[in-house]
């Protein structure tokens, strides 16, 4: 933090202003107005350790080294779990490799180019894909459901990062490693 910020000034009433020309403004606990402003010095992006790093909300602040011990812990427990609910998504789906399915014979496939023409084969894919996997609402909103259950972990999990907290950004890859050593072998991971 900059501590070579410009004290906060009272007006002429006594009032403290709620805003400047040069940005907003904070009132600290004695009432007086201080400046928000940060230029991109003070923006710097580097890695640091604290035991009272905030995370995703104020309230959730370490007020020690066994709250951050814990907090860590969590962030490896989090981390994990997303790879096991991706692991479990994709044994439940058994989603489909990338690509379009073959025919069933290299003659099936000839069949359909004769007849339609080149790009026929393809079209006769798309058809056999759609055969293969139909549209079943129960199914898309359970699949639906756990894409966002494991899109808003994976978020959170992002953010954890973005704190760039050392101890928070080593339990996050500690929680991956983790969790693909327990789950890595039921399905690829996606990133």
């Amino acid at each position: 933090m900059d501590m070579s910020m410009p004290m906060p000034t009272a007006t002429a009433t006594g009032a403290t202003p709620s805003s400047t020309m040069d940005g907003m403004t904070h009132t600290g606990g004695d009432g007086a107005a201080m400046p928000m402003t940060m230029d991109m010095s003070q923006m710097a992006m580097i890695f640091f350790q604290s035991a009272t790093s905030p995370l995703f909300a104020k309230a959730w602040t370490p007020a020690g080294p066994g709250a951050y011990a814990g907090t860590c812990i969590f962030l490896v427990v989090l981390a994990t779990l997303h790879r096991v609910l991706i692991a479990v998504r994709n044994l439940v789906f058994e989603t489909v490799p990338h690509g379009l399915p073959k025919l069933d014979t290299d003659e099936e496939e000839a069949a359909y180019q004769r007849r339609y023409g080149r790009s026929a084969g393809v079209l006769a894919r798309v058809r056999r894909a759609l055969h293969d996997n139909p549209f079943r609402i129960a199914t898309e909103t359970a699949r639906a459901f756990s894409e966002v259950i494991i899109g808003g972990v994976g978020y959170l999990l992002m953010l954890a990062v973005m704190t760039m907290n050392v101890g928070y950004f080593l339990s996050v890859l500690g929680g991956v490693f983790l969790g693909a050593f327990l789950a890595g072998r039921f399905g690829t991971v996606d990133h």
